[in-house]
């Protein structure tokens, strides 16, 4: 069973909690209906997400087995066939969407679930293999992450969550860039041909420039008048505090060599205490905040 829970990745699904950011900021947490429809949601672009990952791993079996990690996966380890993968994926694909139908989610959620699946087909196929493009493309589906959970409750985006969103995501792909050239060396080029066109000095670069405009954009955000009016409360400045620690720590991880180099942004929050506590101590400060008068 658990090399089955590996080929989906469940542990990646912790990537679409980020539909949950809407309901949370929208201070509609508590709303029972609104909640049960973002978990509905949550499962339904979870599987999409694995179908993504399953043709994905089947297509770059050969070159994660190059990667330490990666090459203990069940697809490059030989654990389970391409075909028996591709046939879960399909299956996956199904439920994805026979969730949205079943339950009658928001239309314009499947819009985007379908641009999301649309996309990532397109990035494993062609886009992963274009510098830089690869790397907007991640960060684009934490956008699409967060748009599905506003049209889920049907509120409108914020364009700061949407900044935030977007720079975060992309300082998380540029360090795990960064520590698949340190870890893999002469062999990052042949596990993604993207490496040949980056260095350690070019990422530093562009982990800094991510990594300021996330901190800015949030205390920008965090500060806007409108949003404090809309949240009812002045005091979401101070839950700056734990996304900057929390910046800092991944830009950390990035120059170290904790976790055997690994920068993978999912494996260090399942490894990383620290990570785990800021992003705890995050979302409670949120909670008090927002929904404790």
């Amino acid at each position: 069973m658990k090399m089955y829970f590996e080929l989906l990745r469940i542990k990646s699904w912790v990537k679409n909690g980020f539909l949950f950011l809407p309901l949370v900021f929208a201070l509609k947490l508590l709303e029972q209906d609104l909640f049960i429809s973002v978990v509905i949601a949550f499962f339904s672009f979870s599987f999409c997400s694995s179908f993504i990952y399953i043709i994905n791993d089947v297509l770059d079996a050969k070159a994660d087995a190059l990667h330490p990690r990666k090459k203990n996966r069940p697809i490059p380890a030989g654990k389970i066939s391409s075909r028996l993968a591709l046939m879960i994926g399909v299956g996956c694909l199904a439920a994805s969407f026979g969730l949205v139908f079943s339950f009658a989610i928001s239309v314009v959620f499947s819009y985007v679930l379908l641009c999301y699946l649309f996309l990532n087909i397109a990035y494993v196929l062609v886009m992963k293999n274009i510098h830089l493009i690869e790397l907007f493309v991640v960060a684009i589906n934490f956008v699409l992450r967060v748009l599905a959970g506003c049209f889920v409750i049907n509120v409108a985006p914020s364009n700061w969550i949407l900044v935030v969103t977007f720079f975060l995501s992309l300082l998380l792909v540029l360090v795990k860039r960064r520590a698949e050239l340190v870890v893999l060396g002469t062999n990052a080029a042949a596990h993604r041909k993207v490496l040949k066109y980056y260095s350690e000095g070019f990422l530093d670069k562009l982990i800094l420039i991510a990594a300021t405009i996330t901190i800015t954009a949030y205390i920008l955000y965090s500060i806007d008048p409108k949003v404090t009016f809309l949240l009812k409360t002045n005091s979401l400045i101070y839950t700056s505090v734990f996304v900057v620690i929390g910046v800092f720590r991944f830009v950390q991880l990035s120059e170290g060599k904790e976790f055997e180099g690994e920068g993978d942004p999912t494996t260090l929050l399942f490894k990383d205490r620290f990570t785990q506590l800021i992003l705890l101590a995050w979302l409670i400060s949120l909670f008090l905040l927002l929904y404790v008068k």
